[in-house]
């Protein structure tokens, strides 16, 4: 008889994805179960649990695990404009220091990117891609940029563009620079965010762009959302202000990743 799937001694990284998956749907799991699922001592799955919940995926508790719900929970964009302004201020203005007269730029959602926008208004035959809304409401009107706003449906809570229609829209769609924002980000965990649908429009934005540049205040690090928009290596400039951790800025530029301290 053929070996179940389930059945087949399955190595670390599956089983953390097995019990992620399991947790998605069904929010609890218990320690009985997971041993017996994935054909493995209650020791090893202990130890899988603990490495998740350090991880953030989830928190333990007696007998088995439940879901991070802090996970999915996303402020809304007004919520998260009043919040480190100053911060804000400081890393679009560094990221502005990037764009020139004459680029084709691409500029996804977020508060800090929102602001890196009011700052370029001044600049001429500029081209700006962007799924964000709030983007294009800031640059619109002026002379000197050319706008190209995906289409799709709006996620209220960010403001931006999501779906296939957004994601096919940038098919053939190439920048020199793309900037964007996170909600959660580490050099080990990548950049991550609550929603799949804007995670995947972001993504594409960043596979056609020739240089990636994460906007990313101190308060998103070692933080993980739901969803991973891309790993930490596929970006090649971070900049953020001076009370990111300095263990994470010396790791990423351990690996190649320019950081700018605002």
């Amino acid at each position: 008889m053929k070996e179940q799937p389930h059945r087949r001694k399955m190595r670390s990284l599956e089983r953390h994805q097995y019990i992620i998956d399991y947790l998605k749907t069904h929010k609890s799991v218990d320690v009985s179960f997971l041993s017996a699922e994935l054909a493995v001592s209650e020791v090893t799955v202990r130890k899988d649990l603990e490495k998740l919940e350090q991880d953030k995926w989830l928190v333990r508790s007696h007998g088995g695990a439940v879901l991070n719900e802090n996970l999915f929970v996303e402020p809304s964009f007004v919520e998260k404009e009043d919040r480190l302004t100053g911060e804000k201020s400081a890393i679009a203005a560094e990221a502005a220091k990037l764009i020139r007269d004459g680029m084709v730029v691409a500029m996804s959602t977020g508060t800090t990117v929102s602001r890196l926008a009011g700052l370029i208004r001044d600049r001429t035959s500029l081209t700006v891609v962007t799924n964000a809304v709030n983007v294009a409401t800031e640059l619109m009107g002026h002379a000197g940029i050319e706008l190209f706003l995906t289409g799709g449906h709006i996620r209220p809570n960010t403001f931006a563009l999501i779906g296939e229609t957004a994601e096919k829209s940038l098919d053939g769609v190439y920048t020199e620079y793309v900037f964007f924002g996170a909600n959660g980000f580490s050099a080990d965990e990548g950049l991550t965010t609550p929603s799949m649908e804007e995670a995947r429009v972001v993504r594409r934005l960043i596979d056609n762009a020739k240089h990636v540049v994460a906007l990313v205040d101190h308060s998103k690090f070692g933080k993980a959302a739901f969803y991973r928009i891309v790993a930490s290596g596929q970006v090649h400039t971070v900049i953020t202000d001076g009370k990111a951790p300095q263990d994470e800025v010396d790791k990423l530029r351990e690996r190649g990743i320019q950081v700018i301290l605002a």
